[in-house]
């Protein structure tokens, strides 16, 4: 194996955990698992100035990561407002549909509210 793969690297001919990337993978799994696309998740990276691999790792991530989701979890509610217009959302466990949370309009309404805000969601 020429070069480890991303998240590790050779240390001593051991193959280790990258301290740097293994935090970017986590960064990326966890704003995958909000429910972003991979195009959004590249965005959001770039915009932050998250190095890539063989880029200068002084970059601060623990500092940006409070600010990289926010932006992801507004990114999403930009997302939810392009696909669904007037459609009630319901929680994941509802499966009869029973108990609406709100709809795209509420939503919408929410965000908007809080959107040039310096606040958490």
């Amino acid at each position: 194996m020429s070069e480890a793969p991303y998240g590790y690297h050779f240390v001593n001919g051991k193959l280790e955990t990258h301290p740097f990337e293994s935090k970017v993978i986590m960064l990326t799994n966890g704003l995958s698992q909000m429910g972003l696309e991979s195009r959004d998740i590249q965005y959001l990276l770039k915009e932050f100035g998250v190095p890539k691999r063989g880029e200068d790792y002084s970059y601060d991530i623990d500092m940006n990561l409070h600010k990289i989701y926010v932006a992801g979890a507004k990114t999403l509610v930009e997302r939810i407002q392009e696909n669904i217009e007037n459609e009630i959302i319901y929680l994941p466990f509802d499966k009869e549909k029973t108990q609406p949370i709100v709809t795209a309009i509420d939503l919408s309404e929410i965000f908007n509210r809080y959107r040039n805000l310096d606040e958490t969601l």
